[in-house]
C-alpha cells in the first residue's frame, strides 16, 4: 500500500484518515490528536495533523535519496518490517554505524 505519512513505516493494509494513509498505531494517535484539537474548537484535517506530527517527531531535516536499486530497497523494507522498525529507523542506524 505504501508508507505511513506519520511514522514512515511500510503499510500493507493501513487506514485512510482524511486523505492520510496511516498505519494502525498512528491511526489511533491521529484520532486522539484530532479529538484534542476539536475539543479546543480547532478543526484541522487528518493529513495536516499527520504531517505536523511527522515533522515535529523527525525535525532533524529531510533527506531524499533517489535512484536506489529496487532490490536493495525491498530488502531493506522487509528487514525493517521484520525488526518492527521504519525504513527511517533503519537508515539512521546505518548512518550511525557508518560515522561511528
Amino acid at each position: 500500500m505504501g508508507l505511513c505519512v506519520m511514522c514512515g513505516r511500510r503499510i500493507e493494509s493501513g487506514m485512510q484518515f482524511d486523505g492520510a494513509s496511516v498505519c494502525v498505531t498512528c491511526f489511533e494517535e491521529l484520532q486522539t490528536v484530532r479529538e484534542m484539537l476539536r475539543a479546543g474548537r480547532r478543526e484541522v484535517g487528518g493529513l495536516k495533523i499527520a504531517w505536523e506530527i511527522l515533522h515535529k517527531t523527525y525535525s532533524g531535516g529531510d533527506l531524499v535519496i533517489r535512484d536506489i536499486p529496487e532490490g536493495l530497497v525491498n530488502k531493506a523494507l522487509r528487514r525493517a518490517d521484520k525488526d518492527g522498525e521504519s525504513l527511517r529507523d533503519l537508515t539512521v542506524k546505518a548512518m550511525q554505524a557508518y560515522v561511528g
